[in-house]
């Protein structure tokens, strides 16, 4: 897990030393073990700059340091993430070219091999989380890619005098000078929607999102065009022949390639089953070796802490509680919004997660993300399902008219006008269901010109639910949750890892029909439930809960004048907010929802104060 940076550009255009350092001081914190750049000219007129700075995972020796190169064909590369198959490329590599002596026992190495014999079917291998930017010095141009589901970030920007920049975060071009900070209306439109920017925008206009599953040869001799083109396409998987049977062996093997490190490996285990069945599988393979860490928020049934502790002693797992005392909540929370790439209405609880396990050591961690996009498990799945086909019996808008009557002028009234629109539109209906702010709201306080409402997205022509997982991972849990489990833990030098969503077994469950994997006698998640140890059955019918921090204390208690700073700030960019009349009406509602849409425009407003405004 690294930061990475690539720059193309002009000679003349660029000071690349200058912006080298600029560039490692920006990418530092994501990589504090080794940081390193090289500079070539490439072809007449430009200069190829590829900058890492490195968290060492595997092969903690210098061996494994980049940009690193390949002496047979003068290839050169700067790659951030992990490749879980490596051990599997290289031992199939060597039975090939027997001649070759391996300088290190790195993945990126074997990245390296692997392009230089297969060329860009190896793309097609690689199961693992990445980006990367490559020097192929024999067809003369640079290749640019990014993992399938898009775990790993990269973002790029054209260069006003031609060439092309490439980073790890948004943050890293903004100090290198290499873009401006004009922001993009239509982005914030998305995040006072969703609470997160959508990919491909970014919140700045002049940078966008380097697509997931997508690859680009950019020839050296031709800068004008990027056309990245995509090497992996979910749908391909959507077969119904996957065998449930062998659901536990396939996850047990994707935990294990992903618990392979030369550092210490720990677990963010909740009281949920995502995670919990992984500390059963791990515990198998790792016994009392691997720690566990919750942190204790909530009163009563929100309080995971209790249950998790129990599934970890159950297991024999060493386990960590956190608490969130005074000092973490003003000063740890302030941090996790300095170190915030885009502004996220969520990611602050990562954060602090990360930085208390980080504390005792622990460089790699391991989290349940993407188990409920799979399997099912949020309820909208089969609420969404049943709306639309309910939707199409011939007496729904009979009923919905009466319905509608009965709630009046209300914003649940509103809410669901909103969300009968979409219909049958489900990809629609699913961003309409995640909705943050309604657009009478937007229209009367947000920028003029931001939009009020969503797109409008089409369907795949698949069943709903598989609808809905598409739409899931390309939208959610790609531009809200992985994006903010990246900055949250690289944040703090941590590499975060995500064995659901490791490759091949995404594309095992897309196979699996969803009468063997949805819900099942009220049951979520069969296949995993199956497999939650029986000394933590409580946790299969919990109420899902998820952490989250008490909001509404926040506000009021130690960051209601930073809440003032940072409406003052969203006012400076057209905003129509008076931070005293939000407060008053949160002391007053105690709402829950509320809170959080107020902390979304708190972190909102914190990172224009600081990326924007920078008084």
């Amino acid at each position: 897990m690294c930061g990475i940076a690539a720059v193309l550009a002009p000679l003349s255009a660029i000071d690349l030393e200058s912006c080298a350092q600029r560039l490692t001081t920006a990418l530092r914190h994501r990589g504090p073990d080794a940081e390193a750049y090289w500079t070539k000219t490439v072809t007449p007129g430009y200069e190829l700059l590829l900058v890492h700075t490195r968290l060492a995972i595997l092969d903690l020796s210098p061996g494994g340091n980049q940009p690193m190169h390949d002496p047979g064909t003068g290839n050169v590369v700067v790659f951030n993430g992990e490749i879980y198959n490596f051990a599997d490329l290289r031992a199939e590599l060597c039975c090939i070219d027997r001649a070759y002596r391996y300088r290190s026992t790195s993945d990126t190495e074997v990245l390296l091999r692997s392009y230089a014999h297969w060329g860009m079917e190896a793309f097609a291998k690689f199961d693992g989380m990445f980006s990367l930017v490559l020097l192929d010095a024999r067809r003369r141009c640079l290749i640019v890619a990014r993992d399938p589901l898009g775990i790993k970030p990269l973002y790029y920007v054209r260069i006003q005098d031609g060439g092309w920049a490439f980073a790890s975060e948004v943050r890293a071009l903004l100090s290198a000078g290499l873009c401006g900070r004009s922001l993009d209306l239509h982005a914030i439109g998305d995040y006072l929607r969703l609470g997160a920017v959508q990919e491909p925008a970014t919140i700045f206009s002049e940078v966008r999102a380097f697509p997931s599953g997508h690859l680009v040869e950019l020839p050296l001799d031709n800068l004008s065009i990027l056309q990245p083109r995509p090497y992996w396409d979910p749908r391909a998987a959507l077969t119904p022949l996957g065998e449930p049977k062998i659901h536990r062996a396939m996850l047990s093997d994707a935990l294990a390639a992903q618990m392979v490190a030369d550092v210490p490996v720990g677990l963010f285990l909740s009281a949920g089953i995502d995670s919990t069945v992984l500390a059963a599988l791990a515990a198998e393979r790792a016994g009392g070796r691997l720690q566990t860490f919750t942190i204790a928020s909530g009163t009563g049934a929100d309080n995971e802490a209790g249950l998790a502790a129990e599934t970890a002693s159950g297991l024999g797992l060493p386990h960590h509680i956190f608490s969130l005392g005074e000092h973490e909540s003003i000063h740890w929370v302030s941090d996790g919004f300095d170190a915030m790439d885009q502004p996220s209405s969520d990611g602050i609880n990562t954060y602090l997660v990360s930085r208390a396990s980080r504390e005792q050591g622990i460089t790699v961690a391991l989290s349940g993300t993407g188990a409920d996009e799979l399997h099912g498990g949020y309820n909208h799945f089969y609420l969404l399902t049943q709306m639309r086909r309910w939707l199409s019996h011939p007496l729904a808008s009979n009923v919905v008219a009466i319905l509608l009557r009965s709630l009046g002028r209300s914003t649940e009234a509103e809410r669901l006008k909103l969300l009968l629109a979409c219909s049958p539109n489900m990809p629609a209906m699913l961003e309409e269901k995640r909705r943050f702010l309604m657009p009478p709201w937007i229209a009367a306080h947000g920028p003029l010109g931001v939009n009020v409402t969503l797109p409008t997205k089409g369907g795949d022509g698949i069943d709903l639910l598989t609808e809905i997982t598409l739409a899931e991972l390309s939208g959610y849990l790609r531009n809200t949750l992985l994006r903010d489990s990246d900055w949250a833990t690289m944040a703090n030098a941590q590499e975060l890892r995500v064995p659901y969503l490791g490759r091949r077994y995404v594309e095992y469950m897309l196979s699996i029909p969803w009468r063997a994997k949805g819900r099942s006698h009220g049951i979520n998640k069969p296949l995993l439930t199956e497999l939650v140890p029986k000394t933590s059955q409580e946790i299969i019918r919990r109420r899902k809960t998820g952490f989250e921090l008490d909001y509404t204390a926040l506000l009021l208690g130690p960051h209601r004048y930073s809440l003032i700073d940072a409406i003052s700030a969203l006012n400076c960019h057209d905003f129509r907010l008076d931070a005293n009349t939000l407060l008053s009406r949160l002391e007053v509602s105690r709402s829950r929802k509320e809170a959080r849409r107020l902390w979304a425009l708190f972190a909102l407003g914190r990172y224009l104060k600081r990326h924007v405004l920078r008084n």
